[in-house]
């Protein structure tokens, strides 16, 4: 899975210069791709190593782990950045305070950005990571508390509010993309990859077949093909899912998990680069070069792999050994 999170991660990476393939932002599409793997591997990892109660905070501590290092070097280079070549995005940094400052660094808030952030974000893709940051807090217990048909029906309340967002009746945007309530489906078909029951086969079949209708019936309304990233989304997950089902089993790789360790600092390090480049060359975002962001992305992020990434993945495989000793004796 390493290679396809890095290509992920470079698609998220040039959509922010504004590429399209084809009149959809791949940003997007790649963005629910992430969603789906998210559920697969916490699902994985809650069932190998944090299958009780009593183990749930130490699963959050592994996944603080997992996120917070690689972030905070980035949050730091971006402060730094920002006060000595005195960069400047109106759409982003021009309300930046010491309260906003404090929310960006805790990650979990920027989930909620659009209630607070005008103005005001440091590392704008990182919304996405205060998502993920929410579902890593819901998922242990949905997963060890709930029975599986309490999954399923959690599932497709998600839906609902997803359908409600794609008709309009509620922000696409917010509702189909960006909050939990909406996305919650994703992570859990993500999940379901985990189970390979009838039921977990069932439920990925009506689930795949009713995503595939609503896309086709963006073909019939303009109104709902024009709405924020209808298309990219169910776009998205119609590609993502089969992706994700035929990666899955692939044996594993070290170049692979060398590969991937790279898409984390790639995913945090892109817009700021795109910013400086900016700053040195003069140029729009749209301007900027595509092979040079990726070179330079690509590069940063092999340095804070080494750095940051290699000493927190220690720290992190001792939690899960820790956690793991006693089942085993």
């Amino acid at each position: 899975m390493g290679i396809y999170r890095l290509i992920l991660a470079m698609l998220v990476a040039i959509s922010h210069v504004g590429v399209t393939f084809w009149g959809y932002n791949p940003g997007v599409l790649a963005v629910v791709s992430f969603f789906l793997l998210s559920g697969y591997v916490m699902t994985m990892l809650i069932d190998k190593y944090y299958d009780r109660p009593a183990a749930v905070p130490t699963f959050y501590l592994d996944r603080a782990a997992r996120l917070f290092p690689q972030f905070l070097f980035y949050m730091l280079l971006a402060a730094l950045c920002i006060h000595f070549l005195h960069l400047e995005s109106p759409p982003y940094l021009s309300q930046l305070n010491g309260v906003k400052w404090l929310l960006n660094f805790l990650i979990l808030p920027q989930g909620f950005y659009m209630y607070w952030a005008d103005g005001a974000l440091v590392l704008p893709q990182t919304w996405s990571l205060g998502l993920e940051l929410t579902f890593y807090l819901a998922i242990p217990w949905i997963l060890i508390q709930w029975p599986r048909r309490g999954v399923y029906l959690l599932s497709a309340a998600s839906l609902v509010v997803y359908c409600c967002a794609y008709s309009g009746l509620i922000n696409s945007d917010h509702f189909g993309y960006r909050l939990l309530p909406g996305t919650l489906f994703m992570f859990l078909f993500g999940a379901s990859l985990n189970r390979d029951t009838a039921g977990a086969r069932r439920y990925r079949g009506v689930v795949y077949t009713l995503l595939a209708l609503l896309y086709v019936g963006l073909f019939f309304s303009p109104r709902l093909y024009g709405m924020n990233f209808n298309k990219e989304v169910l776009a998205g997950l119609l590609i993502g899912i089969p992706v994700v089902m035929a990666i899955r089993s692939r044996p594993f790789s070290r170049i692979d998990e060398f590969l991937g360790n790279l898409s984390y600092g790639m995913f945090l390090n892109h817009f700021l680069l795109i910013w400086v480049i900016q700053k040195v060359t003069g140029q729009t975002i749209e301007q900027t070069s595509v092979p040079l962001l990726l070179a330079a992305s690509t590069l940063l992020a092999l340095l804070s792999y080494l750095l940051v990434e290699r000493p927190a993945l220690r720290w992190r495989h001792g939690i899960r050994q820790g956690k793991a000793t006693p089942a085993l004796a």
